[in-house]
């Protein structure tokens, strides 16, 4: 049985017989109307969803390309201890080259050192252990901290003498040569204060600068009578029997220091802002790789500072904060202030460039 027939035969009993065929017929048709309608809408609707989805499913319009850095190819002066890892992080993991950069890292005895290649234009950035950026302003250069590095931990810098030494306390160092990196920054000034909580003054010592790699050799050759030595040359001299240590170096105010960064003049930054926005990047991205994963910075060391595998687990490591934290820069510029190293107040926030 047909539908049509069906509907007439619910309806038949309820019409008189002359107007049941054409009752039919119009019902018929409005039900015959009411699905084309529907079968209309339904038309739509799938067209619709077919052309949101169409739409979705094309590329998204490629972004412009960031503009390339002015100056691809950089050279960064950088110490050989456990502070400049994350460059050496970001060179290995190739983030230099993701920001369409080349690092071509100069090893520099120390961060004092460098100041005048970046100024000449040797270097176009290098590391810096904060209060020589502080100095060097003061007394009419123009650097400025764009970049983190490193924040110190126990161990990572200390006093150390010779095994055979007869030296034990630091009391004992008094009228003794010490070896620091420079004579002037953040390990002369830790090195005056571990001096100072023995009832000492540098006037009782004789300061000397060695570069950190020459250290070790000196005290053998009995050149000076100590160092203030940093990782991974603590570490070293301990496995080959060559340093004793006396004195860990970042205690009390100088605990958890922030220690090293990276420097540039402000002309460089001016006529270079997209190289530095480039170097700031891959620098951070290594910087937080290692805090995920400390390893990374152990394989580093193993490379850059030629660290047996051996030893690199004993190295004792700081962190590497890929910000600045202008709370723990001011402590240096406070500790700079009060160990006279610089004769004026320092407001760091005119010493660090944004992103820094």
């Amino acid at each position: 049985m047909t539908w049509l027939g069906d509907q007439l035969g619910r309806i038949a009993d309820d019409m008189p017989e002359r107007d049941l065929a054409a009752r039919a017929i119009e019902i018929h048709q409005r039900r015959r109307r009411n699905f084309m309608a529907l079968t209309a809408a339904v038309v739509v609707v799938v067209t619709v969803l077919a052309a949101t989805v169409a739409i979705r499913a094309l590329p998204a319009e490629p972004r412009a390309a960031a503009p390339p850095p002015e100056q691809s190819t950089i050279r960064v002066g950088v110490v050989p201890t456990v502070e400049s890892v994350p460059v050496a992080v970001a060179l290995n993991k190739g983030y230099f080259k993701e920001e369409g950069l080349t690092v071509e890292p100069r090893i520099i005895s120390a961060p004092v050192a460098a100041f005048s290649l970046v100024e000449s234009g040797t270097l176009d950035l290098a590391q810096t252990d904060y209060s020589t950026v502080f100095l060097a302003n003061e007394v009419g250069k123009k650097f400025k901290i764009v970049s983190s590095l490193y924040q110190a931990a126990p161990g990572s810098f200390a006093v150390g003498v010779n095994p055979k030494s007869k030296i034990k306390t630091v009391s004992d160092l008094k009228r003794k040569r010490i070896a620091v990196s420079s004579l002037a920054g953040l390990e002369t000034l830790a090195m005056t204060a571990v001096l100072k909580r023995a009832g000492l003054t540098t006037n009782d010592v004789r300061l000397t600068a060695v570069p950190d790699g020459d250290m070790l050799p000196a005290m053998a050759k009995g050149q000076v009578d100590a160092a203030l030595m940093a990782e991974p040359f603590i570490t070293m001299g301990r496995e080959v029997r060559r340093v004793r240590i006396v004195a860990d170096a970042m205690t009390q105010e100088f605990a958890n220091l922030y220690t090293a960064g990276m420097m540039a003049t402000d002309k460089w930054i001016r006529e270079r802002p997209r190289t530095l926005a480039a170097f700031q990047r891959a620098l951070a991205k290594a910087q937080r790789l290692i805090a995920s994963d400390p390893q990374q910075a152990r394989a580093a060391l193993l490379e850059f500072a030629k660290v047996p595998h051996n030893w690199a687990a004993d190295v004792a490591f700081g962190s590497y904060p890929a910000q600045l934290d202008l709370t723990e820069l001011q402590r240096v510029a406070d500790l700079a202030r009060a160990y006279k190293s610089v004769k004026h107040p320092v407001d760091v926030r005119n010493t660090v460039v944004k992103g820094g």
